[in-house]
């Protein structure tokens, strides 16, 4: 198939640091090229996959629509629209056209495809259609030795549970690492900074990619978790788990599916978090969570779901 998959237009695909849906969108396209496809993806500078990059000539997401609309390769059998709010539904091109809902928001499209089941019944109403997110496992480094860190990876906002992930460490008396990058800096400047320059337990090492990335995940003794809404999926999860990483996290959004094997690593308050942290001790074998995500977060089974998705968009 000549298939065109239609990235944001904030972070380079694959993402340099962060951006859990540019490197959900990377692993597909080229996941789509080792089987042959004709992958064409439209994403900012500085993308590249195994295909052809056309970049946006332009920031932000308002003209994406019709730059695509107005730029349409063709002979496309399929367009793969994973903007934040769908924005190939509102130009009208005559092509097969799903979305990936990759946000907490409800766009109102015809074929949509929401990242957990979770995203479906609760945004969707059920309606559509879910693929879980699959990354490469052996793209991760395994280990079995963890070092005394707790670790909270992920945009520092409110809704992913930054302040509870410093709670729970200060609570508990631990050294906590908080990688990722800031998108809140009132948020940052004025209630987290003022906590890291009291405590040396605490520290922000800032958004991470490549080695440092790596070795931050697998020698966590444990990754928190302790989201403040309803996480569509949580694709650092499953990164953590391939690293042979155990997680701590509140029961909330998608995580439930994602951890269902493993009902110790899942709590229902912040307390009972923090009573797990006190002496801690990782409640499954690094081994068991390799091979959870071997088995059910591969790039190989998300694409099979997308392909399966694909012909029945061409069909109808």
């Amino acid at each position: 198939m000549r298939i065109l998959q239609v990235a944001p237009n904030h972070e380079t695909v694959p993402p340099l640091r962060d951006g859990g849906t540019e490197r959900i969108i990377y692993e597909l396209s080229q996941e789509l090229a080792r089987r042959g496809h004709e992958v064409i993806l439209f994403a900012p500078s500085g993308s590249h996959i195994w295909g052809t990059v056309i970049n946006y000539p332009f920031y932000g997401d308002d003209a994406i629509g019709s730059y695509i609309r107005e730029n349409l390769p063709q002979d496309i059998d399929i367009i793969h629209d994973h903007t934040f709010d769908s924005a190939i539904s509102r130009v009208g091109v005559n092509v097969p056209l799903v979305h990936t809902i990759h946000l907490p928001v409800y766009n109102p499209v015809y074929f949509p495809i929401y990242v957990s089941r979770n995203a479906r019944e609760s945004i969707g109403g059920g309606y559509g259609f879910d693929v879980h997110n699959g990354i490469v496992p052996e793209e991760y480094e395994f280990s079995y030795d963890k070092d005394d860190y707790l670790l909270f990876m992920g945009r520092v906002v409110r809704e992913k549970g930054i302040l509870e992930a410093m709670d729970l460490a200060e609570m508990t008396g631990q050294r906590l690492i908080i990688a990722g990058p800031i998108h809140d800096e009132e948020l940052f400047y004025q209630e987290i900074s003022p906590r890291l320059n009291c405590n040396p337990l605490l520290q922000y090492v800032g958004p991470v990619g490549g080695r440092i990335r790596q070795d931050l995940l697998k020698h966590a003794k444990c990754l928190l978790f302790p989201i403040q809404w309803a996480e569509p999926f949580g694709l650092v999860l499953i990164e953590a788990m391939a690293c042979g990483t155990p997680v701590l996290a509140l029961s909330k959004g998608a995580v439930p599916e994602i951890l269902e094997p493993f009902p110790e690593m899942m709590c229902d308050s912040i307390e009972q978090m923090a009573e797990k942290l006190y002496y801690y001790q990782a409640p499954y074998h690094p081994d068991q969570l390799r091979y959870h995500v071997e088995v059910s977060f591969s790039v190989s089974k998300m694409v099979d779901s997308y392909l399966y998705l694909y012909q029945l968009a061409i069909s109808e």
